[in-house]
């Protein structure tokens, strides 16, 4: 067990409060205890502050700890190990970690906070209040949004699987366009969202992508979506707005979804859906008429193993 001018002294921030608190353990603001301390960098976070049960915070600003004790650290340090090509106008705003590098004509908004090891290429441009974290790579000419936040490792802008073949060779289709996505987006870790070919690959504001979700070449996906982890998009495939796709789910290229429909966990899209429903399986099916055709298959086993067992 350490105290917070301890804590304060490692990380050389600026202590408010009881220098002698002791601290124990670092938590989450809401599961938080006596003895913990806890950041409160983004603004959802400093709402919850006043009702925390930390000891302590770190913040990037006295104002935001009210009548409690924490440290507060500088938000916005430009690494001497990072590379930004001399066109990019680096706000003072700006965070950026070790061992990053921004393109030529990077367009960076106000508060900013780019991580270590994140790879920005030519052209793109990044909207105010955004997070890239640590390892996210962006390919030239990639826009995001105002206030969204991309998680480690996800990379954005790579070219489709697109081949013609001829004559037994593979000729490389060329991926000319870029991947535009909205405001208040949040992509989870290890996602791969790829180029377009022949139009933009599309993300709209307010989407929500957990981790390890893969959009191919050209594929929309409108306002308010949420796709669980391992979900596979095809090329070219239309999902409309506020569309729940949950885990696992497949949907093939060149279909529609339509607005607030439904999948269950494992789905199978190989063709077009209509909006406002709930669809299972594979092929995807309306849940009603899945579940019909699963009670039908279960009575034919069931009539099958009776007689085999001569009991009819």
């Amino acid at each position: 067990m350490i105290t917070l001018k301890e804590v304060a002294d490692k990380i050389d921030g600026k202590l408010i409060g009881d220098k002698s608190i002791p601290i124990s353990s670092v938590d989450d603001i809401v599961l938080a205890s006596k003895e913990s301390i806890s950041f409160a960098f983004l603004p959802k976070y400093k709402k919850a502050i006043a009702e925390s049960k930390a000891s302590a915070f770190i913040v990037t600003s006295e104002v935001d700890l009210g009548n409690k004790a924490g440290i507060i650290v500088p938000s916005h340090e430009v690494s001497e190990n990072s590379i930004v090509h001399d066109s990019v106008n680096k706000k003072e705003s700006l965070h950026l970690g070790p061992f990053s590098v921004i393109g030529e004509n990077v367009k960076i908004g106000n508060n900013v906070f780019i991580g270590s090891g994140v790879k920005i290429g030519a052209g793109s441009v990044i909207g105010d209040n955004s997070i890239l974290y640590d390892n996210v790579v962006l390919y030239d000419n990639i826009t995001i949004g105002a206030n969204s936040i991309i998680h480690s490792g996800t990379v954005i802008g790579s070219d489709g699987f697109g081949y013609h073949t001829n004559d037994d060779f593979h000729h490389k289709i060329p991926h000319i366009k870029n991947v535009m996505i909205g405001e208040n987006v949040e992509i989870g870790a290890s996602c791969t969202i790829d180029r377009g070919s022949v139009q933009d690959t599309f993300i709209g504001n307010y989407c929500k992508l957990d981790n390890q979700v893969h959009l191919a070449h050209n594929v929309k996906m409108g306002e308010g979506c949420l796709v669980a982890g391992g979900v596979f998009i095809g090329g070219s495939a239309t999902i409309e707005d506020y569309v729940t796709i949950a885990g696992k789910s497949d949907v093939g290229p060149h279909v529609t979804i339509g607005s607030k429909a439904v999948l269950a966990a494992r789905s199978c899209v190989l063709k077009s859906l209509p909006g406002s429903a709930i669809y299972a399986g594979n092929p995807a099916r309306p849940i009603k008429e899945k579940q019909k055709r699963d009670a039908l298959f279960t009575r034919f086993e069931i009539l099958e193993r009776k007689l085999k067992n001569n009991v009819i």
